[in-house]
């Protein structure tokens, strides 16, 4: 199938529009759209208005040649633009110095779907009711945002994870002063996240952090949230000890200021994230651990063989928090837990009840004082 029939006239025509090409209504009539640039004075850009037309698609296609001729950009990342013409998109680009073949282990794979929902969820918070510490993320725009957000196809080179926001899917407006004035909320999200996480890198790299904590927290609309930190924090892998690339396509139809414009992404090194840790418990409240009751699953079993010929050790469980999200957990069981929790890890529809303190950081996080571990079977029908 021709990719460009992925593309519909109207953002094709947008697209256009926003980068200095202006619609000759003459060519309306024949169900045509043409377009002009004051750039380029002797050519044109002519498609079909309707793409049950025969040669639409390769009419569509055709202008992206055109284009890219005259401004030295590739057809298929044009087509990438106007496919997300409406989209304000970020890219999560995991880089290791060992290269590799683009895999990722998967358990990190799926820590970075849930950092990006985490970050996008710590932002939208953030515009709303800015503060150093949200207790849930579960204001109803930020979670009717994760709604909208849609999940990118991977890119050739490092792993790269996209996720692109429509940025008219909401219409709220948030606390936070722009100088920019009447930005759509989509917009101020991605703007909050970018600046934010800018603030972050310069205040380690300029080597001061400490400085710039103290004015965070007397500041009434911080950018930086330890919910943000945190989900930086899921972007890092001990194991490949990566650093991690941001780049941020906005979306062309709500240009952004100079400023704002990124030539190179936002590079986090991979030095940086025990740094960003820091500043997440420095941001959070300081109220000790608790002792709670959680209902989870058992996500991997990593314990060894001891001389009585039992397992004991290491487990990873997926935890239900009491604000609906989930988290992971690692719990060190005797045999007789362990045995337990093997069961329910062979067991479908089989989960755990876990009583201890969860502690705060990055996830899996850890739990101590475990005073009670047990298994619960699904219910058979009477």
């Amino acid at each position: 199938m021709n990719p460009a029939n992925w593309v519909s006239p109207i953002d094709l025509r947008d697209f256009l529009k926003a980068h200095g090409w202006v619609l000759r209504e003459e060519g309306i009539a024949d169900r045509l759209y043409v377009l002009q640039n004051p750039r380029f004075p002797r050519r044109q850009l002519v498609f079909p208005m309707d793409t049950t037309m025969a040669d639409y698609a390769e009419s569509a296609y055709r202008v992206l040649e055109k284009l890219g001729e005259m401004i030295g950009e590739r057809p298929p990342s044009l087509l990438n633009q106007v496919q997300t013409v409406r989209d304000d998109a970020l890219r999560f680009r995991i880089y290791t110095e060992q290269g590799g073949n683009g895999s990722l282990p998967l358990g990190f794979a799926a820590l970075l779907v849930t950092g990006a929902e985490q970050l996008l969820k710590a932002a939208a918070c953030t515009v709303l009711r800015p503060r150093l510490h949200h207790p849930r993320l579960a204001l109803t725009e930020a979670l009717q945002l994760i709604e909208k957000t849609k999940f990118g196809q991977t890119e050739t080179g490092s792993f790269i994870l996209k996720v692109s926001c429509p940025i008219h899917a909401l219409d709220t407006q948030g606390t936070i002063h722009f100088d920019e004035k009447g930005l759509p909320f989509v917009r101020q999200v991605t703007l909050t996240l970018k600046r934010g996480i800018e603030q972050l890198i310069g205040a380690i790299e300029n080597d001061t952090l400490d400085r710039w904590i103290e004015e965070l927290k007397k500041t009434e609309t911080p950018l930086v949230s330890s919910n943000l930190c945190e989900a930086v924090t899921q972007f890092h892998d001990e194991g490949l000890d990566n650093a991690l690339d941001l780049f941020m396509d906005w979306s062309a139809l709500e240009p952004v200021n100079q400023k704002d414009r990124l030539k190179k992404p936002l590079r986090i090194q991979r030095d940086y994230f025990g740094r960003i840790e820091e500043v997440r418990r420095e941001l959070r409240p300081v109220s000790g651990h608790t002792t709670d009751t959680f209902f989870g699953t058992v996500e991997d079993l990593c314990g060894e063989m001891g001389e009585d010929g039992k397992r004991s050790g290491e487990v990873i469980l997926a935890l239900l928090l009491r604000d609906g999200e989930t988290t992971q957990a690692r719990v060190t069981l005797s045999a007789e837990d362990y045995e337990k929790a093997d069961r329910a890890h062979m067991t479908e529809g089989a989960y755990v009840e876990v009583t201890g303190k969860l502690q705060q950081g990055r996830q899996p996080r850890s739990m101590t004082e475990l005073s009670r571990f047990e298994l619960h079977f699904p219910k058979t029908p009477a």
